[in-house]
């Protein structure tokens, strides 16, 4: 049946194109209005998605199936029909509502707008999300590097002038960076340097990832008990027994417990005052220690640097004497004299003599390169690793054996390789040999140079280590004397709290309040006499904190000085070597430059640049849909406007 319907409206719409019958002289009831076609790409997707668009009408879903069953027609046939003579019906299809073919048309319609829209969101979000990007990337670049630190700054030069109360090192600046780092929780881990203002702002907060590292010991300290139970017991019953005293006996015994307990308190925090003092004396020594050693370093390692100091003015002599060798056959080429051969042999002989030194001074140089570098290792060894660095008398007179003689072998070698070489050049003459002779000794003073600077780098690093290392002895053991330095006042308070439990039970109401016998009098009386014990017991519990820190702060300080005895040692080959290695320092130097100054500026760019191509890729597809669907809805207009259009709504 909806076969031959289908075959029926084909062959009407056959003979009206063929026939040329206008529409208007067409005389049904009604004729229909329908659409014929394939909806090509992302419309008929859509369209395949969003299901059947008008099921509630009985007639449009077989409409709409009848359009989509014909995938091969791409022709679109629109049939307008005029108003004319609508009660007259056509027996063909009287089964057909007159808002069939309206209805799917308006469907259709629907579908390809609901399609375009899409298609353009998914365009401008695309388009939004990238100009996001770069106004995120470009807030990013553009930060001005303003910070609290700043603001503050501001505000400070504001109220205090320049020269009016400045100084290098602010501590109220410094504390309200600490404070915001105790809230913003401080990172350790390497930030970018970017400009002036940013490189300040890290320095502070270096400064303050320091001091919290220093105060990290006291704050452990402070944060475990530090009483004994022992301690604990006999300043508990020292109280006890000083508030029983009017108690016991009548309160006969109250003149002789109270004072003992409150001495007994005040002897403990003396004792703790005593053990801090102690450590912080011996933290301070160990730290003069480290301190004297590293000196003695710095001392080895002017010598070295002395020592290498000629070394440059050999080389330089070595390329002049070259350079000279190169022009006195020039010179001399129109002279005739009989002395050409001596002068010809002197610059050779300046260049290789230079080379000489330099070796010599590279001799020198290593030595006390070495000496610098292994300055404090049996000194402050641990007891378990003394065997490492322990050489005895023989040991001692061999190596100093071996020292001269590898010293003139050096030389040795140093000043006759070039005159060898240049001696047994075939075919050469007398000019030409010198030249050679004085390059290879300009070459030999180059190296002799550039190996003393290697020596001198390690060693310039290892005594930098030592010091750095004193430096942290003596951090430490500055920091375990801050907190001694509480002590004393500690002792003070205990010693005044036995006094004054010495002189209250010699007051007269004492004996009154005993005298009346109440309960009432008798626990003012107990807590009187028991009140400055109590307040000597933690006093001495104050004090045995504090020498808890000293004591953590004066190990701290010998853990830092045992640092001073590591062995420093690259010619075994130890990767686990804390000095610097030159030739991998130069690595690392060229490569962080490579990545700051071309790899990331080139990745900066390259990202600019994929993003500026996706936002005129986004663009143009927007572009290009728009100008689809303008073109799809004026070819619909031009449509309509072909046939007089009839609503049968």
């Amino acid at each position: 049946m909806l076969t031959s319907r289908r075959l029926t409206i084909a062959c009407l719409l056959w003979w009206i194109h063929f026939h040329g019958v206008s529409v208007s002289s067409l005389r049904p009831s009604f004729l229909f209005s329908s659409t014929l076609t394939r909806i090509n790409g992302d419309t008929n997707l859509d369209a395949r998605k969003s299901g059947n668009p008008d099921t509630s009408s009985p007639v449009a879903s077989p409409l709409l199936s009848s359009v989509t069953a014909t995938p091969e027609s791409t022709e679109t046939v629109k049939i307008r029909v005029a108003p004319q003579q609508l009660q007259e019906e056509v027996s063909i299809m009287n089964f057909w509502p007159g808002e069939a073919g309206s209805t799917a048309l308006r469907q259709v319609q629907f579908l390809a707008s609901k399609a375009s829209e899409s298609m353009d969101a998914m365009g401008e979000s695309q388009y939004s999300l990238a100009t996001r990007r770069r106004n995120r990337m470009k807030s990013r670049n553009n930060k001005s590097g303003s910070s609290t630190l700043k603001q503050n700054r501001r505000k400070r030069d504001s109220e205090d002038p320049v020269g009016e109360g400045g100084g290098v090192f602010n501590n109220a600046e410094y504390n309200s960076l600490a404070k915001e780092a105790k809230v913003t929780k401080l990172k350790r881990s390497d930030l970018e340097v970017s400009s002036s203002d940013r490189r300040e702002e890290q320095v502070w907060t270096a400064l303050a990832n320091l001091e919290l590292d220093m105060q990290l010991l006291d704050n452990l300290a402070g944060q475990k008990p530090q009483l004994t139970g022992l301690e604990l017991f006999m300043l508990s019953t020292s109280v006890a027994a000083a508030a029983s005293g009017p108690w016991i006996l009548g309160g006969k015994l109250t003149e002789f417990l109270a004072p003992t307990a409150a001495a007994f308190s005040a002897a403990l925090g003396i004792g703790a005052e005593y053990v801090g003092r102690v450590a912080v004396a011996d933290g301070k020594e160990v730290a003069a220690a480290t301190i004297g050693c590293a000196s003695e370093a710095e001392g080895l390692l002017a010598n070295a640097e002395r020592a290498k100091a000629i070394t440059p003015l050999c080389v330089g002599v070595g390329a002049t004497a070259t350079t000279f060798s190169l022009l006195v056959p020039v010179l001399l080429g129109s002279v005739e004299t009989s002395i050409v051969t001596e002068i010809y042999l002197a610059c050779p002989l300046v260049s290789v003599l230079s080379a000489a030194v330099c070796s010599l001074a590279l001799q020198d140089t290593k030595v006390f390169a070495k000496r610098a570098t292994s300055v404090g290792n049996r000194r402050f060894a641990k007891s378990g690793l003394v065997g490492r660095t322990w050489l005895s008398a023989g040991e001692q007179i061999t190596g100093k054996s071996d020292n001269y003689r590898r010293k003139w072998r050096t030389f040795c070698l140093s000043v006759l390789p070039a005159p060898i070489l240049g001696a047994i050049v075939p075919g050469a003459s007398l000019a030409t040999k010198s030249i050679i002779v004085a390059a290879l000794a300009a070459a030999q003073s180059a190296y002799f140079l550039a190996e003393c600077e290697y020596c001198l780098a390690r060693a310039t690093d290892a005594v930098a280590v030592k010091a750095r290392s004193a430096a942290v002895c003596d951090t430490y053991a500055n920091q375990g004397a801050r907190s001694a330095a509480i002590l004393p006042f500690t002792s003070a308070l205990s010693g005044l709290c036995a006094a004054a439990t010495a002189a209250i039970v010699e007051l007269p109401f004492l004996e009154t309040l005993s005298a009346s016998g109440t309960l009432a009098s008798l626990a003012s009386e107990m807590v009187i006499v028991a009140v400055f014990p109590a307040f000597s017991t933690l006093f001495a519990a104050a004090a045995a904190v504090s020498k808890a820190r000293c004591e953590v702060q004066a190990e701290a300080a010998v853990q830092a000085a045992s640092t001073l005895a590591l062995e420093y040692n690259s010619s075994d080959g130890e990767e686990d070597d804390p000095l610097l290695r030159p030739f991998r320092g130069v690595a690392e130097l060229i490569r962080l430059t490579y990545t700051s100054s071309i790899l990331e500026p080139f990745q900066q760019v390259w990202r600019r640049f994929q993003l500026s191509i996706g936002m005129g890729w986004s663009k143009l597809r927007s572009i290009l849909r728009r100008g689809k669907n303008t073109s799809y809805t004026a070819k619909q207009k031009k449509d309509a406007t072909t046939l007089p259009y009839m609503d049968f709504e």
